[in-house]
């Protein structure tokens, strides 16, 4: 990897980076509201599931189709169709919809998708716009995987955060402990259609509970 490409890889994946994310929590609000998670360890296991059930079984097939694609709007169609649950297909659309803004201001090449988004011909989910945002910013596909893994991790550990579950000497250490994992994910072959599947995490953030919600999903 060049310096350019570790500059960006950087930038892109700082939470601070305004890429939509920061009003999701993939279900963790829900499973801590119901005493599930409630520790470090818990929120290691809870990022574990969604690495490997979401993001290398559909978010990566997905990003992999719209990356090699001239018109990735069949990639979008297919995210749609295989976003069964419906707060996480909503999140992924918000979220996709944030990161063509932010790059549709400084990015050649953004938005002329993102007005089709915006007219509603195509949905617009998250792993199509990171497709389409970071290849045309100029990232290799394995620097653009590594950058969205990490965003799974990073936005979890920061809505454990917000949620009081770790602080932030915990949420290292959880990023420690989660490397790993993260090392043998991006090493591995995703299948060919997208599948996800994260039992835990899809009920946690279906299902609806009465009081103030902190996050979507």
């Amino acid at each position: 990897m060049d310096s350019s490409q570790l500059i960006a890889a950087i930038r892109f994946a700082d939470s601070a980076f305004p890429s939509g994310g920061f009003a999701f929590s993939s279900g963790l609000e829900g499973a801590h509201r119901d005493g599930l998670v409630l520790d470090d360890a818990d929120v290691t296991a809870f990022v574990v599931e969604q690495l490997d059930g979401r993001w290398h079984r559909g978010d990566r097939v997905i990003l992999r189709r719209a990356w090699a694609a001239a018109d990735p709007a069949d990639a979008d169609r297919l995210a749609e169709a295989s976003a069964t649950m419906s707060v996480l297909r909503e999140a992924s659309r918000r979220a996709g919809a944030a990161t063509l803004a932010t790059f549709a201001a400084f990015t050649d090449g953004v938005a002329c998708y993102r007005a089709r988004v915006l007219t509603g011909e195509v949905p617009g989910h998250l792993p199509v716009a990171q497709a389409l945002c970071l290849r045309a910013s100029g990232l290799t596909r394995d620097t653009a995987e590594a950058v969205t893994a990490w965003q799974v991790i990073a936005g979890i550990t920061g809505a454990a955060l917000r949620l009081g579950i770790c602080g932030h000497l915990g949420a290292q250490r959880i990023h420690t402990d989660l490397t790993p994992t993260l090392v043998d994910v991006l090493r591995r072959e995703p299948p060919s259609m997208p599948a996800p599947f994260t039992a835990f995490g899809d009920i946690a953030a279906q299902r609806r509970t009465s009081g103030v919600r902190m996050f979507a999903s």
